[in-house]
């Protein structure tokens, strides 16, 4: 019988199994259970996983009850259903030989052709837009809930010999995302040298065209939109993942996996607690009997 647990902190979690090789994933846009561990000594004598619940109000009569989401697990699932929407439309319009979009050589009804054309290119920018955007801010959720509260940051000497610090609050909002992920996250999961990674100039690409989307300065500059066409393209939209990914397999081979990681191919380690202390944990209920008024 799945329990209830409150811990001390005001959160509610069910417990969902005992083991990490027992645990059935459900929906990767969830929040990883934690597993629990008893030791004594070096012998392990108990272990549990408790998955993080909440509850919100529809109306005075009705509650939805849920396994609380990992936000940045949601951002990148818009993210990618919007790119392999985008990759659909490429291979299925843009890509076929048998599709003539070109206004100089189409037959037939051209204005009717040229409706179609529009709206498929419009289909598509929509779609990349989509991707570019939320996995950026994937990626901006991801940093900024890495850096730990009390994190500070000394920038190199400016011209005019002077070096700043900064605190969470001020890396999060005057550092650009490329400097915090170079400077300071890799000293914080001490990782190796991160600008020589295959995937870095996607990246640069990803922040640079998200700005260009965010920062338009004219509506009739369209220019940057022709980018999206080139197959590459769909390897910039592609960057967050594989930079979390990064990140993640340095941090789980010291094993310190916490519950902020999304699940991803290939990251489906689980955060480890292996100092249980049942003081901080309260039973309030079960799955079937419900919770303790």
């Amino acid at each position: 019988m799945s329990k209830k647990k409150k811990v001390t902190d005001g959160k509610q979690g069910l417990v969902v199994g005992t083991t990490p090789d027992r645990y059935r994933l459900v929906d990767n846009r969830l929040m990883k259970p934690v597993c629990h561990q008893s030791y004594e000594g070096d012998a392990l004598k108990g272990s549990m996983l408790i998955q993080d619940i909440d509850k919100v109000s529809l109306n005075k009569k009705s509650n939805i009850t849920y396994f609380v989401p990992n936000n940045i697990a949601l951002l990148l699932s818009v993210s990618d259903k919007s790119l392999q929407e985008a990759k659909k439309i490429h291979s299925k319009y843009f890509s076929n030989k048998e599709i003539e979009l070109d206004l100089a050589k189409m037959t037939g009804d051209r204005k009717e052709m040229m409706d179609n054309a529009s709206s498929l290119v419009c289909d598509f920018l929509e779609s990349i837009q989509t991707s570019i955007v939320f996995g950026y801010t994937a990626l901006e959720a991801f940093v900024n809930l890495s850096i730990p509260d009390n994190y500070e940051y000394t920038a190199e000497k400016n011209s005019k010999g002077i070096s700043e610090i900064y605190d969470k609050k001020a890396i999060e909002r005057w550092l650009p995302l490329r400097t915090k992920v170079k400077s300071i996250l890799t000293g914080i999961y001490n990782t190796n040298k991160i600008d020589s990674q295959k995937w870095w100039g996607n990246f640069l690409n990803l922040e640079s065209y998200r700005n260009e989307i965010i920062h338009q300065k004219s509506i009739s500059h369209t220019e940057f939109y022709k980018v999206y066409f080139k197959p590459s393209i769909f390897s910039v939209c592609r960057s967050p993942v594989e930079l979390i990914t990064f990140f993640h397999d340095s941090h789980a081979e010291e094993n310190k996996t916490n519950p902020l990681w999304p699940w991803l191919e290939g990251l489906e380690t689980l955060p480890i607690n292996r100092e249980y202390d049942s003081s901080k944990f309260e039973v309030i209920g079960n799955m079937y009997e419900g919770i303790k008024k």
